[in-house]
């Protein structure tokens, strides 16, 4: 696999996860993380650089939703929270806490 290629594929893969998120269908954590790891393993590789990840990542965001990812991040602030959840709590016995 070649750098184009590879851009080509992240390319794919963000444009239809974000197409999905317009569209009101969020990705799972799984689906986003398994991009993530894909776009880490190409700068591992030396197929591309962090800073090119970003700029594909940011003219995906604007030609999809009209806006940068800063701003994006912003607009959607708090509507998604599954992550932000302490479990930890849940970690003792119950007849412990």
């Amino acid at each position: 696999m070649d750098k184009h290629h590879f851009l080509d594929e992240v390319e794919k893969r963000l444009t239809r996860l974000s197409s999905a998120s317009r569209q009101g269908y969020p990705p799972s954590p799984l689906e986003r993380h398994r991009l993530e790891g894909f776009m880490e393993a190409g700068v591992f590789l030396g197929l591309v650089t962090p800073q090119e990840l970003i700029d594909l990542k940011e003219r995906t965001c604007q030609a999809i939703f009209g806006m940068s990812v800063a701003e994006r991040k912003k607009q959607k602030q708090g509507s998604w929270p599954l992550e932000d959840i302490d479990y930890s709590q849940y970690e003792k016995p119950r007849w412990s806490r």
